[in-house]
């Protein structure tokens, strides 16, 4: 895998889509809301577009016409510029390059940041995994999200990103992508940020320490995954959930022990470590992500004297909520970050 600085998109409607006529391409910024560019590609040509000539975000997305009765009419459905790549051994993700910044005179010129999101569980009403990117479109930063499709349950195919029957396996793939993204644009572990919501706050965490990198911004995130996944049963006799099947993945069989193995992993990845990166947290104060994982993280950290977070709490009761105050949330965390 490659992450480069640089993207040069290339259209070539005649080999994707076996076209053999002239065919006008359509790019729309979906941010802005308008078109970029409508080029006429003759026959057996491509187009090419510099990815320095478009904004920072690339939320653009793209479609083919061609003359039918002297008019235009569409081809082919859009699609979006910035596809989807993956690792060698089958991580998934979307990498959006950073904009080099100019040094201003008399003032000490700031390093990049790498933004690293990772994605919550799976909504079963909607296809894609990838979360914030429209949140942090503005960013000049490079931002590299990250999927979780690896788990075996069909409803929501997630891993947590850590793999399959007590081994690790894909939390070692994840963390490669991330160094090999890291190492490439020299960027330094104190400048990189893992963030996300719920299960992708949790990963914030986990990797956070895992890496011995900088800062982890994670909203409502699940710490106890055990009691969480289990929903308190053990089983054959669980609720009707989505949750156990992703226990079952990660530890085969749900039982008491394995409950608690599931609930100490991230206490665990964090002991390994002397490294504290800076956590900024947020969650409802009266959701029960609270009490149930928040507050026993606290806990857990102040035992061990790790003092390098900061706590805010919304003035909200349930977890769907934290859909509507993280976004807000993780802008003014990273900004306030990137300026640091």
């Amino acid at each position: 895998m490659e992450i480069s600085q640089s993207i040069k998109f290339t259209f070539n409607p005649f080999q994707d889509h076996g076209l053999d006529t002239e065919v006008r391409l359509v790019l729309k910024d979906t941010v802005k809301d308008e078109f970029i560019y409508l080029e006429v590609i003759k026959p057996k040509e491509t187009f090419k577009i510099d990815e320095k000539k478009l904004d920072h975000h690339l939320l653009y997305k793209y479609k083919y016409q061609v003359k039918i009765d002297k008019k235009w009419a569409d081809k082919t459905r859009y699609q979006n510029i910035v596809n989807e790549q993956q690792t060698p051994d089958g991580i998934k993700y979307i990498y959006f390059p950073g904009v080099e910044r100019k040094k201003k005179l008399f003032r000490k010129h700031s390093p990049n940041k790498l933004i690293v999101v990772f994605q919550g569980i799976k909504d079963l009403n909607r296809t894609t995994y990838y979360n914030y990117i429209k949140t942090l479109k503005d960013f000049n930063e490079p931002r590299l999200f990250i999927k979780d499709d690896y788990g075996t349950d069909e409803n929501t195919q997630t891993s947590y990103y850590l793999g399959p029957n007590k081994t690790f396996t894909i939390a070692e793939k994840v963390l490669n992508l991330i160094e090999n993204a890291r190492t490439t644009l020299n960027i330094s572990k104190n400048n990189v940020i893992c963030a996300g919501s719920s299960k992708g706050g949790y990963a914030a965490l986990y990797f956070s320490h895992k890496g011995n990198y900088g800062y982890a911004v994670a909203g409502g995130p699940q710490i106890l995954i055990g009691n969480y996944l289990s929903k308190g049963k053990i089983d054959g006799h669980e609720e009707k959930s989505i949750l156990p099947p992703i226990l079952r993945y990660l530890c085969n069989e749900i039982t008491y022990e394995n409950i608690e193995w599931a609930n100490n992993i991230l206490f665990n990845e964090i002991s390994k470590t002397k490294h504290q990166p800076k956590i900024l947290l947020h969650v409802g104060e009266n959701e029960p992500h609270y009490k149930n994982h928040v507050y026993p993280f606290m806990q857990f950290m102040e035992e061990n004297g790790r003092k390098n977070i900061e706590i805010d709490l919304g003035d909200y009761n349930t977890h769907k909520e934290l859909a509507l105050h993280f976004p807000d949330y993780l802008i003014k965390s990273i900004e306030k970050i990137c300026k640091d």
